[in-house]
């Protein structure tokens, strides 16, 4: 055997490997952490806003967990006057652990959540709503043992 076959053979060899690991990668299942990001980005500046209402609050939006509770405080004067509010609490290792819950107007601003309904590990609840024709958002982490 010459050279010129073992060039073609090497190259050959080279284009097949090259094939199998094309082959190899698009067999791997890609799980995007938001399904819908571009939406979500376009309305990034309504979130900033939000943001910056709910941080301007006098008494901040908390969650913490109270024994086999989860409690959302939000601040009494704005929970009494709240509209379409949800608190959606993103689990990032699965989507299928994601629970999206519709709270409504509340004279102390109290929300209760069993944690039985949770499974273990992350969450970050993003607490939205609108109140006196204001929106609010916050996000706060929670561990769940």
């Amino acid at each position: 055997m010459n050279w010129g076959y073992r060039i073609v053979v090497a190259f050959g060899l080279g284009v097949a490997f090259i094939l199998f690991l094309v082959w190899k990668t698009m067999q791997v299942d890609i799980e995007m952490v938001e399904s819908n990001y571009y939406e979500k980005e376009m309305a990034f500046n309504g979130k900033q806003q939000a943001t910056a209402n709910a941080k301007a609050l006098t008494n901040q939006i908390t969650v913490e967990q109270q024994g086999q509770q989860i409690l959302v405080k939000i601040d009494s004067t704005t929970a009494a006057a709240i509209t379409n509010a949800e608190v959606h609490f993103y689990n990032p290792a699965s989507e299928k652990s994601d629970k999206k819950i519709a709270i409504n107007a509340s004279n102390n601003g109290l929300y209760y959540f069993p944690v039985a309904s949770f499974t273990k590990g992350k969450y970050i609840a993003k607490i939205s709503f609108t109140s006196a024709g204001k929106n609010y958002y916050a996000e706060e982490v929670i561990f769940i043992p």
